[in-house]
């Protein structure tokens, strides 16, 4: 019984290093950043604002390697003002408007205009839900960049 325990044993240890169970690991993928006009976010005066908005988008690797933007979404933040119904008094409040862009790195002519025409210390724009597409063909998100108008 013990010569059949041990070549029970001597079978299993020999075969199971033959068997590959395990799967290739996936390829890295590159880490990829944004910019407009050359910024990657921040603290922005608002004329400078007012001419980057203008750019592309533009998605480069560590090694700068540029990829295709195939959406993002561009959110604005504001402060507007309100009258209370019941009071009357003028009442500040945080506002946004937001809008998508899809195959295309460029916002519309009427999303930037609007931006240009009501810019003042204080907003925010972020650009987030940014997608780019790998050589390979892979889409992958990218982190956003938020700017904070300071003057």
């Amino acid at each position: 019984m013990k010569k059949l325990v041990y070549v029970f044993l001597f079978f299993s240890v020999t075969a199971a290093p033959g068997q590959n169970n395990k799967t290739p690991a996936p390829a890295a993928l590159p880490k990829v950043t944004i910019t407009i006009g050359g910024f990657k976010g921040g603290d922005i005066a608002s004329d400078i604002l007012s001419r980057i908005i203008d750019s592309s988008l533009v998605a480069r690797d560590q090694k700068g390697n540029q990829y295709p933007v195939v959406r993002f979404r561009s959110i604005y933040k504001f402060k507007s003002s309100y009258e209370d119904p019941a009071t009357g008094e003028r009442k500040t409040t945080d506002d946004m408007r937001v809008n998508d862009f899809n195959d295309t790195a460029v916002m519309s002519e009427q999303w930037r205009q609007s931006i240009k025409d009501n810019i003042i210390k204080g907003d925010q724009m972020i650009l987030d839900n940014v997608i780019v597409q790998l050589k390979n063909g892979t889409k992958i998100m990218v982190p956003a960049i938020t700017f904070k108008v300071i003057q």
